[in-house]
Protein backbone atom coordinates (compact mmCIF):
# COMPACT_ATOMS: atom_id res chain seq x y z
CA UNK A 1 0.00 0.00 0.00
CA UNK A 2 1.20 3.31 -1.01
CA UNK A 3 -0.10 7.11 -1.17
CA UNK A 4 -1.86 6.02 -4.16
CA UNK A 5 -4.35 4.16 -1.22
CA UNK A 6 -4.28 6.78 0.80
CA UNK A 7 -5.08 9.56 -1.10
CA UNK A 8 -6.98 8.08 -4.45
CA UNK A 9 -8.83 5.01 -3.71
CA UNK A 10 -10.54 2.78 -5.40
CA UNK A 11 -10.89 3.55 -9.27
CA UNK A 12 -13.92 2.05 -9.31
CA UNK A 13 -15.27 4.43 -6.79
CA UNK A 14 -16.42 7.97 -8.14
CA UNK A 15 -16.27 9.54 -4.87
CA UNK A 16 -13.78 12.85 -4.98
CA UNK A 17 -11.04 11.61 -2.26
CA UNK A 18 -11.81 14.77 -0.07
CA UNK A 19 -14.87 13.54 0.62
CA UNK A 20 -14.22 10.13 1.54
CA UNK A 21 -11.88 10.60 4.00
CA UNK A 22 -15.18 12.14 5.91
CA UNK A 23 -16.27 8.45 5.97
CA UNK A 24 -14.43 8.02 9.34
CA UNK A 25 -16.41 9.99 11.24
CA UNK A 26 -19.01 7.32 10.31
CA UNK A 27 -17.69 5.38 13.01
CA UNK A 28 -18.89 6.74 16.74
CA UNK A 29 -15.76 6.81 18.52
CA UNK A 30 -13.17 7.97 16.53
CA UNK A 31 -16.51 10.56 15.55
CA UNK A 32 -15.95 11.82 19.45
CA UNK A 33 -12.21 11.49 19.12
CA UNK A 34 -12.05 13.67 16.35
CA UNK A 35 -14.55 16.13 17.46
CA UNK A 36 -13.21 16.63 21.43
CA UNK A 37 -9.37 17.17 19.64
CA UNK A 38 -10.94 19.92 17.66
CA UNK A 39 -12.60 21.30 20.65
CA UNK A 40 -9.43 21.39 22.06
CA UNK A 41 -6.96 22.53 19.33
CA UNK A 42 -9.58 25.51 18.47
CA UNK A 43 -8.91 26.34 22.38
CA UNK A 44 -5.50 26.03 22.10
CA UNK A 45 -5.14 28.44 19.01
CA UNK A 46 -6.94 31.03 20.93
CA UNK A 47 -4.72 30.75 23.79
CA UNK A 48 -1.34 31.06 21.91
CA UNK A 49 -2.87 33.88 20.17
CA UNK A 50 -2.79 35.69 23.04
CA UNK A 51 0.19 34.93 24.85
CA UNK A 52 2.04 35.57 21.59
CA UNK A 53 0.40 39.17 21.60
CA UNK A 54 1.13 39.71 25.82
CA UNK A 55 4.41 38.89 25.71
CA UNK A 56 5.25 41.33 22.65
CA UNK A 57 3.37 43.78 24.70
CA UNK A 58 5.56 42.92 28.06
CA UNK A 59 8.84 42.97 26.53
CA UNK A 60 9.06 44.81 22.99
CA UNK A 61 11.85 42.22 22.07
CA UNK A 62 11.71 39.03 19.03
CA UNK A 63 14.21 37.56 21.53
CA UNK A 64 11.75 37.28 23.82
CA UNK A 65 9.38 35.71 21.46
CA UNK A 66 12.01 32.89 20.88
CA UNK A 67 12.61 32.54 24.74
CA UNK A 68 9.41 31.94 25.39
CA UNK A 69 8.91 28.72 22.26
CA UNK A 70 12.26 27.40 23.48
CA UNK A 71 10.38 27.14 26.53
CA UNK A 72 7.39 26.01 25.08
CA UNK A 73 8.89 23.64 23.23
CA UNK A 74 12.01 21.78 25.53
CA UNK A 75 10.10 19.92 27.66
CA UNK A 76 8.95 17.97 24.53
CA UNK A 77 12.33 17.60 23.41
CA UNK A 78 13.42 15.82 26.72
CA UNK A 79 10.16 14.02 27.50
CA UNK A 80 9.06 13.48 23.79
CA UNK A 81 11.01 10.54 22.77
CA UNK A 82 10.28 8.95 26.05
CA UNK A 83 6.40 9.59 25.81
CA UNK A 84 6.43 6.81 23.43
CA UNK A 85 7.91 3.82 26.04
CA UNK A 86 4.48 5.20 27.67
CA UNK A 87 2.12 4.94 24.53
CA UNK A 88 2.72 1.56 23.56
CA UNK A 89 2.76 0.01 27.38
CA UNK A 90 -0.83 2.08 28.69
CA UNK A 91 -4.12 2.88 27.58
CA UNK A 92 -3.76 5.86 25.04
CA UNK A 93 -7.26 6.98 25.68
CA UNK A 94 -6.34 7.55 29.93
CA UNK A 95 -3.84 9.47 29.16
CA UNK A 96 -5.03 11.60 26.56
CA UNK A 97 -8.18 12.22 29.05
CA UNK A 98 -5.03 12.93 32.02
CA UNK A 99 -3.57 15.60 29.61
CA UNK A 100 -6.64 17.71 28.99
CA UNK A 101 -7.55 17.50 32.69
CA UNK A 102 -4.41 18.80 34.27
CA UNK A 103 -3.36 21.31 31.37
CA UNK A 104 -6.16 23.24 33.20
CA UNK A 105 -4.06 23.90 35.84
CA UNK A 106 -1.14 26.48 34.53
CA UNK A 107 -4.60 28.18 33.06
CA UNK A 108 -5.88 28.43 36.19
CA UNK A 109 -2.39 29.77 37.76
CA UNK A 110 -1.95 32.31 34.89
CA UNK A 111 -5.68 33.73 35.87
CA UNK A 112 -4.85 34.19 39.07
CA UNK A 113 -1.43 36.31 38.35
CA UNK A 114 -3.01 38.10 35.88
CA UNK A 115 -5.77 39.00 38.08
CA UNK A 116 -3.49 40.31 40.68
CA UNK A 117 -2.04 42.57 38.48
CA UNK A 118 1.39 40.78 38.65
CA UNK A 119 2.13 39.52 35.79
CA UNK A 120 5.26 39.47 34.58
CA UNK A 121 7.64 37.48 31.44
CA UNK A 122 9.58 34.62 33.45
CA UNK A 123 5.74 33.78 34.77
CA UNK A 124 4.58 33.08 31.37
CA UNK A 125 8.53 30.98 30.59
CA UNK A 126 7.49 29.11 33.87
CA UNK A 127 4.33 28.36 32.66
CA UNK A 128 5.01 27.13 29.27
CA UNK A 129 7.65 24.92 30.92
CA UNK A 130 4.90 23.33 33.15
CA UNK A 131 2.20 23.37 29.69
CA UNK A 132 4.83 21.39 27.42
CA UNK A 133 5.96 18.92 30.52
CA UNK A 134 2.12 17.97 30.64
CA UNK A 135 1.30 18.24 26.93
CA UNK A 136 4.55 16.41 26.08
CA UNK A 137 2.76 12.51 25.59
CA UNK A 138 -0.05 14.61 23.75
CA UNK A 139 1.09 13.86 20.11
CA UNK A 140 1.87 10.79 20.17
CA UNK A 141 -0.86 9.34 22.02
CA UNK A 142 -3.66 10.95 19.78
CA UNK A 143 -1.86 9.81 16.67
CA UNK A 144 -1.39 6.18 17.79
CA UNK A 145 -4.95 5.57 18.90
CA UNK A 146 -6.31 6.81 15.58
CA UNK A 147 -5.79 2.57 14.84
CA UNK A 148 -7.98 1.63 17.45
CA UNK A 149 -10.72 3.91 15.97
CA UNK A 150 -11.58 2.74 13.00
CA UNK A 151 -11.19 -0.43 11.17
CA UNK A 152 -8.23 -1.22 9.30
CA UNK A 153 -9.05 -0.04 5.94
CA UNK A 154 -9.81 3.54 7.08
CA UNK A 155 -7.15 4.40 8.85
CA UNK A 156 -5.36 6.40 5.77
CA UNK A 157 -8.39 8.44 6.09
CA UNK A 158 -8.61 8.94 9.58
CA UNK A 159 -4.89 10.03 9.41
CA UNK A 160 -6.10 12.67 6.93
CA UNK A 161 -9.28 14.25 8.76
CA UNK A 162 -7.11 14.20 12.16
CA UNK A 163 -5.05 16.74 9.94
CA UNK A 164 -7.63 18.53 8.39
CA UNK A 165 -9.54 18.55 12.06
CA UNK A 166 -6.13 20.09 13.44
CA UNK A 167 -5.60 22.36 10.30
CA UNK A 168 -9.60 23.77 11.07
CA UNK A 169 -8.54 24.63 14.66
CA UNK A 170 -5.19 26.00 13.04
CA UNK A 171 -7.29 28.72 10.94
CA UNK A 172 -10.49 29.28 13.12
CA UNK A 173 -8.58 29.70 16.20
CA UNK A 174 -5.76 32.05 15.53
CA UNK A 175 -8.90 34.78 14.27
CA UNK A 176 -11.23 33.95 16.93
CA UNK A 177 -8.54 35.04 18.93
CA UNK A 178 -7.36 38.17 17.81
CA UNK A 179 -11.57 39.16 17.93
CA UNK A 180 -11.31 37.94 21.16
CA UNK A 181 -8.55 39.93 23.13
CA UNK A 182 -10.19 43.19 21.58
CA UNK A 183 -13.95 41.49 23.33
CA UNK A 184 -12.83 39.70 26.15
CA UNK A 185 -9.00 40.69 26.99
CA UNK A 186 -5.92 37.95 26.82
CA UNK A 187 -7.59 36.60 30.54
CA UNK A 188 -10.51 35.75 28.57
CA UNK A 189 -8.97 33.79 25.68
CA UNK A 190 -7.20 31.83 28.46
CA UNK A 191 -10.33 31.08 29.96
CA UNK A 192 -11.70 30.09 26.73
CA UNK A 193 -8.84 27.39 26.86
CA UNK A 194 -9.46 25.90 29.87
CA UNK A 195 -13.27 25.27 29.04
CA UNK A 196 -11.92 23.90 25.71
CA UNK A 197 -9.48 21.41 27.88
CA UNK A 198 -12.20 20.21 30.54
CA UNK A 199 -15.27 19.68 27.54
CA UNK A 200 -12.34 17.91 25.43
CA UNK A 201 -11.29 15.73 28.82
CA UNK A 202 -15.18 14.70 29.40
CA UNK A 203 -15.56 14.02 26.38
CA UNK A 204 -13.22 11.25 25.73
CA UNK A 205 -14.60 9.44 28.51
CA UNK A 206 -17.15 8.20 25.92
CA UNK A 207 -15.04 6.74 23.58
CA UNK A 208 -14.30 3.18 23.40
CA UNK A 209 -11.23 1.24 21.60
CA UNK A 210 -10.49 -1.36 20.10
CA UNK A 211 -7.11 -2.55 21.17
CA UNK A 212 -4.98 -5.37 20.13
CA UNK A 213 -4.67 -7.79 22.59
CA UNK A 214 -1.44 -7.04 24.33
CA UNK A 215 1.73 -9.27 23.82
CA UNK A 216 3.32 -10.27 26.91
CA UNK A 217 7.10 -9.57 27.49
CA UNK A 218 9.29 -8.27 30.02
CA UNK A 219 9.48 -4.98 30.63
CA UNK A 220 12.27 -3.03 29.90
CA UNK A 221 12.30 1.07 29.59
CA UNK A 222 15.35 1.64 27.99
CA UNK A 223 15.44 -1.58 25.31
CA UNK A 224 12.04 -0.42 24.88
CA UNK A 225 13.11 3.36 24.48
CA UNK A 226 16.14 2.36 22.19
CA UNK A 227 13.78 -0.13 19.26
CA UNK A 228 11.79 3.02 18.33
CA UNK A 229 15.24 4.63 17.29
CA UNK A 230 16.48 1.50 16.36
CA UNK A 231 14.03 0.60 13.63
CA UNK A 232 13.90 4.11 12.41
CA UNK A 233 17.92 3.78 11.52
CA UNK A 234 17.02 1.64 9.30
CA UNK A 235 14.29 2.54 7.64
CA UNK A 236 15.55 5.18 4.97
CA UNK A 237 12.45 7.29 4.03
CA UNK A 238 11.13 7.40 7.93
CA UNK A 239 14.38 7.94 9.17
CA UNK A 240 14.85 10.93 5.69
CA UNK A 241 11.20 12.16 6.92
CA UNK A 242 12.65 12.38 10.37
CA UNK A 243 15.79 14.59 9.18
CA UNK A 244 13.75 16.87 7.26
CA UNK A 245 11.19 17.23 9.88
CA UNK A 246 14.20 18.10 12.23
CA UNK A 247 15.00 20.66 10.33
CA UNK A 248 12.96 22.32 9.41
CA UNK A 249 11.95 22.60 13.45
CA UNK A 250 15.44 24.48 13.78
CA UNK A 251 14.62 26.83 10.55
CA UNK A 252 11.15 27.17 9.55
CA UNK A 253 8.09 25.99 12.35
CA UNK A 254 8.98 28.78 15.04
CA UNK A 255 8.71 31.56 12.69
CA UNK A 256 4.79 32.11 14.11
CA UNK A 257 6.23 32.53 17.24
CA UNK A 258 7.60 35.74 15.42
CA UNK A 259 4.37 36.97 13.61
CA UNK A 260 3.43 39.66 16.39
CA UNK A 261 6.94 41.55 14.96
CA UNK A 262 5.24 41.24 11.59
CA UNK A 263 1.93 42.36 12.35
CA UNK A 264 2.93 45.42 14.66
CA UNK A 265 6.11 46.53 13.09
CA UNK A 266 6.08 45.92 9.55
CA UNK A 267 2.38 45.18 8.75
CA UNK A 268 1.16 47.74 11.41
CA UNK A 269 -2.10 45.47 11.10
CA UNK A 270 -2.73 44.99 15.20
CA UNK A 271 -3.99 42.18 17.15
CA UNK A 272 -6.83 41.02 14.76
CA UNK A 273 -4.38 41.25 11.48
CA UNK A 274 -2.26 39.47 13.84
CA UNK A 275 -4.75 36.77 13.96
CA UNK A 276 -5.49 36.31 10.35
CA UNK A 277 -1.09 35.99 9.83
CA UNK A 278 -1.94 32.76 12.22
CA UNK A 279 -4.69 31.35 10.55
CA UNK A 280 -3.63 31.87 6.81
CA UNK A 281 -1.01 28.66 7.14
CA UNK A 282 -4.22 26.41 9.00
CA UNK A 283 -5.93 27.37 5.88
CA UNK A 284 -3.55 26.33 3.13
CA UNK A 285 -3.32 22.83 5.52
CA UNK A 286 -6.92 22.29 4.60
CA UNK A 287 -6.78 23.33 1.32
CA UNK A 288 -3.38 21.46 0.44
CA UNK A 289 -5.46 17.93 0.88
CA UNK A 290 -6.82 18.73 -2.49
CA UNK A 291 -3.41 18.78 -3.90
CA UNK A 292 -2.81 15.24 -1.97
CA UNK A 293 -5.52 13.99 -3.23
CA UNK A 294 -4.45 15.23 -6.71
CA UNK A 295 -0.98 13.84 -6.85
CA UNK A 296 -0.66 11.06 -4.53
CA UNK A 297 -1.26 8.47 -6.88
CA UNK A 298 1.15 9.95 -9.90
CA UNK A 299 4.17 10.77 -7.90
CA UNK A 300 6.20 8.66 -5.07
CA UNK A 301 6.93 9.60 -1.60
CA UNK A 302 10.34 10.29 -1.48
CA UNK A 303 9.57 13.15 -4.58
CA UNK A 304 6.21 14.50 -2.53
CA UNK A 305 8.76 15.40 0.53
CA UNK A 306 11.10 16.78 -1.43
CA UNK A 307 8.86 18.99 -3.50
CA UNK A 308 7.55 20.19 0.64
CA UNK A 309 10.36 21.03 1.64
CA UNK A 310 11.74 23.04 -0.95
CA UNK A 311 8.94 25.28 -1.49
CA UNK A 312 8.12 25.65 1.77
CA UNK A 313 11.14 27.60 2.92
CA UNK A 314 10.86 29.41 -0.56
CA UNK A 315 7.19 30.50 0.40
CA UNK A 316 8.74 31.87 3.78
CA UNK A 317 11.56 33.63 2.06
CA UNK A 318 8.68 35.34 0.32
CA UNK A 319 6.50 36.38 2.55
CA UNK A 320 9.25 38.11 4.54
CA UNK A 321 10.12 40.41 1.42
CA UNK A 322 6.40 41.28 1.53
CA UNK A 323 5.59 44.75 2.27
CA UNK A 324 1.63 44.11 1.70
CA UNK A 325 -0.82 42.44 4.01
CA UNK A 326 -2.68 40.35 1.69
CA UNK A 327 0.14 39.32 -0.26
CA UNK A 328 1.93 38.34 3.22
CA UNK A 329 -1.46 36.44 3.87
CA UNK A 330 -1.29 34.37 0.99
CA UNK A 331 2.22 33.60 1.30
CA UNK A 332 1.76 32.45 4.83
CA UNK A 333 -1.23 29.97 3.20
CA UNK A 334 1.06 28.63 0.84
CA UNK A 335 3.86 27.82 3.86
CA UNK A 336 0.93 26.48 6.05
CA UNK A 337 0.19 24.23 3.02
CA UNK A 338 3.72 23.26 2.74
CA UNK A 339 4.21 22.20 6.23
CA UNK A 340 1.06 19.94 6.62
CA UNK A 341 1.93 18.39 3.35
CA UNK A 342 4.71 17.22 4.44
CA UNK A 343 3.44 16.17 8.09
CA UNK A 344 0.69 14.13 6.39
CA UNK A 345 2.53 12.60 4.20
CA UNK A 346 5.02 11.81 6.76
CA UNK A 347 2.51 10.22 9.29
CA UNK A 348 1.37 8.27 6.27
CA UNK A 349 4.49 6.39 5.87
CA UNK A 350 4.85 5.64 9.24
CA UNK A 351 1.11 4.36 9.56
CA UNK A 352 2.05 2.12 6.42
CA UNK A 353 5.64 0.87 7.64
CA UNK A 354 5.80 0.92 11.25
CA UNK A 355 4.88 -2.10 13.06
CA UNK A 356 1.91 -1.58 15.32
CA UNK A 357 3.92 -3.01 18.63
CA UNK A 358 6.32 -0.18 18.06
CA UNK A 359 3.71 3.03 16.39
CA UNK A 360 3.97 4.48 19.68
CA UNK A 361 7.47 4.98 19.77
CA UNK A 362 8.14 5.24 16.04
CA UNK A 363 5.98 8.08 16.35
CA UNK A 364 7.22 9.49 19.34
CA UNK A 365 10.73 9.48 17.19
CA UNK A 366 9.19 11.49 14.86
CA UNK A 367 7.23 13.93 16.72
CA UNK A 368 10.16 15.18 18.07
CA UNK A 369 10.44 18.00 15.68
CA UNK A 370 8.17 19.66 18.05
CA UNK A 371 10.75 19.28 20.67
CA UNK A 372 13.33 20.63 18.10
CA UNK A 373 11.48 23.73 18.08
CA UNK A 374 13.00 24.69 21.40
CA UNK A 375 16.53 25.11 19.57
CA UNK A 376 14.31 26.52 16.84
CA UNK A 377 13.10 29.25 18.53
CA UNK A 378 16.93 30.74 19.79
CA UNK A 379 17.62 30.63 16.12
CA UNK A 380 14.96 32.39 14.94
CA UNK A 381 15.44 34.51 17.67
CA UNK A 382 19.20 35.23 17.61
CA UNK A 383 18.44 35.80 13.61
CA UNK A 384 15.23 37.89 14.25
CA UNK A 385 17.35 40.18 16.90
CA UNK A 386 20.55 40.06 14.58
CA UNK A 387 19.57 41.23 11.37
CA UNK A 388 15.69 41.98 12.13
CA UNK A 389 12.96 39.76 11.79
CA UNK A 390 12.21 39.96 7.81
CA UNK A 391 15.73 39.07 6.51
CA UNK A 392 16.85 36.83 9.82
CA UNK A 393 13.57 34.58 9.45
CA UNK A 394 14.47 34.88 5.59
CA UNK A 395 18.12 33.46 6.16
CA UNK A 396 17.29 30.90 7.99
CA UNK A 397 14.71 29.59 5.73
CA UNK A 398 17.45 29.61 3.40
CA UNK A 399 19.04 27.34 5.56
CA UNK A 400 16.28 25.06 5.60
CA UNK A 401 16.44 24.99 2.09
CA UNK A 402 19.97 23.83 1.52
CA UNK A 403 20.33 21.26 3.90
CA UNK A 404 16.85 19.81 2.39
CA UNK A 405 17.42 19.93 -0.64
CA UNK A 406 20.84 17.74 0.60
CA UNK A 407 19.19 15.12 2.24
CA UNK A 408 16.58 14.39 -0.68
CA UNK A 409 19.49 14.57 -3.29
CA UNK A 410 20.95 11.87 -1.37
CA UNK A 411 17.88 9.66 -0.61
CA UNK A 412 16.78 9.95 -3.88
CA UNK A 413 20.26 9.49 -5.93
CA UNK A 414 20.66 6.36 -4.19
CA UNK A 415 17.24 5.01 -5.25
CA UNK A 416 17.82 5.71 -8.56
CA UNK A 417 20.75 3.62 -8.66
Amino acid sequence: MGLRACFAGDKSDKEPDTIRIFHSLRYRDYAIFWSTDLLGSLGHFVQEVALYWITYEITGSAMSLGILGLCSALPRLILGALSGVLVDRYDRKLMLILVNLVSVVPIAIFLAIHAFGTLAFWHLLVLEILSGSIRAINPSAAQSILAELVPREQVMNAVSLYTVGFNIARTAGPSLGGVLILLIGIDGCYAVFGVTLILAGIGMLFIHTNKEPAVKREENFLREFKEGFDYVWHAPLILSSVVAAYTFAVFIVTYQSFLPVFAKDVLQVGPRGLGILLAAPGLGGIASLTFLASVGERWNRAMLLWVMTTTTPIFLILFCLSPVFWLSVLLLTLVGAGQVCFRTISRVIIQIEAPRTLMGRVMSVFNLDQGMRSIGSIVLGAAATLFGAPLGIALTAGASLVITTAIFWRLLGRQSQ
